[in-house]
């Protein structure tokens, strides 16, 4: 694979439409389960319990039970990959869910046990702690708990007592912003949430620019003294890149839809930015499995870029 060596650098990530169970775990535990069937809802569970046992996948009621391999003190030894993979492979529970590693995980991590979880759409919270920015005026949750699902319910409390009206929700951000101090006050959040851990990464974009755009609307007026004034009113992006890469993996259909865009500083492999675009020039896109290709695309933005 070739890339760029200057210039903005962009992932596309697909936010997963089924319903899901995350092991939302660092040191490459983390993965998804994909339900494949939502009547019933199935569930899934990692079970650690004797010594020596080998990995194993049984199914009842709908519930995927995943027995994690164990050495001689009872401890897990079952990888995330390996739990996969045997979960994929049983002939039962491969017609409930589809296991994948999350983003940036080579499965090499053991998650242990995992109590038995429902796939559902997102991920509930309860209760989360928004943190005050410094203005008391906007809160936000903390990294990992944001992405909220604007289509879902969302309620703000402030000192456990609901807040109705007086503020506004970012959902991909993960923050409200009152319309006056809230400083004393503990601001809390409930609803659902998309996890990073489902996301799936389908096509990398490789020296970009970024623009953002404002419309500028003319206030000026008698009391500006013969100068101009104005201000910003519906603002923009756009990101243009003249390398890409995808491999096929992810449906051309998928891309007609907005999806989140991460946004890479050249040589850092943590994002320093996100947005929801919609891809440009659909029908121009190839896949090539071992190659950059060198072609201009434009992803549009639908609504706010947010510093990660």
């Amino acid at each position: 694979m070739t890339s760029s060596v200057s210039g903005l650098s962009a992932a596309l990530f697909r936010d997963e439409s089924r319903p899901y169970v995350v092991i939302e775990q660092t040191g490459n535990k983390g993965c998804c389960f994909v339900a494949l069937q939502t009547s019933p809802m199935p569930a899934i569970k990692i079970v650690v319990a004797g010594n020596n046992t080998p990995l194993s996948v049984s199914v009842a009621s709908n519930v995927v039970t995943v027995n994690s391999a164990t050495n001689a003190s009872g401890i897990a030894t079952s990888t995330t990959l390996q739990i996969i993979n045997a979960v994929n492979a049983d002939a039962s529970a491969k017609l409930l869910f589809l296991g994948r590693l999350s983003p940036g995980s080579d499965g090499s991590g053991v998650p242990g046990a995992f109590t038995q979880t429902t796939a559902a759409y997102g991920v509930a919270f309860t209760g989360i702690t928004l943190v005050d920015s410094g203005d008391h005026l906007t809160y936000q949750a903390a990294a990992g708990s944001r992405y909220w699902d604007e289509t879902k319910p969302l309620t703000i409390y402030s000192d456990g007592s609901p807040v109705t009206s007086g503020f506004t929700v970012s959902y991909l951000n993960g923050s409200v912003t009152f319309s006056s101090s809230m400083s004393g006050h503990t601001i809390t959040a409930t609803g659902t949430r998309r996890s990073e851990y489902a996301l799936q990464k389908v096509m990398g974009l490789f020296d970009g620019k970024i623009k953002i755009d404002g419309k500028e609307i003319d206030t000026t007026s008698c009391d500006d003294a013969g100068w101009a004034s104005s201000i910003i009113g519906n603002a923009s992006w756009e990101l243009t890149a003249s390398h890409y890469y995808y491999n096929g993996d992810v449906p051309l259909t998928e891309f007609k839809q907005p999806s989140l865009w991460k946004f890479y500083a050249v040589g850092c492999t943590t994002p320093f930015a996100i947005g929801k675009g919609v891809l440009q020039s659909i029908e121009n896109i190839l896949a090539a499995v071992n190659d950059a290709q060198k072609q201009n695309l434009t992803v549009k933005g639908q609504g706010e870029i947010y510093l990660e």
